[in-house]
C-alpha cells in the first residue's frame, strides 16, 4: 500500500504536465521492454527480442531523465547502481502506473 506521504513526495517531484505525458508513455515502454526481454529469454534466447527490449528499456530511462529536466524540483540522485534499479523498477511498474490512476495525479495535470 501507497501512503499519503509518499504519494505527496511524488506528487512533488511531478508536477510538470509534460514530463508526466513523458513518464505515461515511458512507463508503458518500460512495462513493454521488460516483457519483451522475458519472452525472448523463455524462446530459448531469442536475442532479436531481448536486444529489442533492452533498446525500449533504455529509450524508456533516457525519456524520464529528459522529462525531470522540465520540473521544479528535482530528483536528489541515485545512492548507486542498484538504488538506480531498484528505483526505475518500483517508480515505472509499481508507483507511476498507481499515480496515474489517482486524485494527486489529476490535480498536477490540471495546475496552470
Amino acid at each position: 500500500m501507497i501512503s499519503e506521504k509518499e504519494y505527496r513526495y511524488y506528487q512533488r517531484l511531478h508536477q510538470n504536465r509534460l514530463n508526466l505525458v513523458i513518464h505515461v508513455i515511458g512507463s508503458i515502454m518500460f512495462i513493454a521492454g521488460n516483457i519483451l526481454i522475458l519472452i525472448g529469454l523463455w524462446n530459448f534466447i531469442d536475442f532479436t527480442q531481448i536486444i529489442m527490449g533492452f533498446s525500449l528499456l533504455f529509450v524508456a530511462i533516457s525519456m524520464q531523465a529528459i522529462g525531470h529536466q522540465f520540473e521544479p524540483e528535482q530528483f536528489e540522485g541515485f545512492k548507486g547502481p542498484l538504488d538506480f534499479i531498484k528505483t526505475f523498477y518500483l517508480e515505472l511498474l509499481i508507483f507511476f502506473p498507481a499515480f496515474l490512476f489517482s486524485p494527486y495525479f489529476l490535480e498536477n495535470w490540471n495546475k496552470k
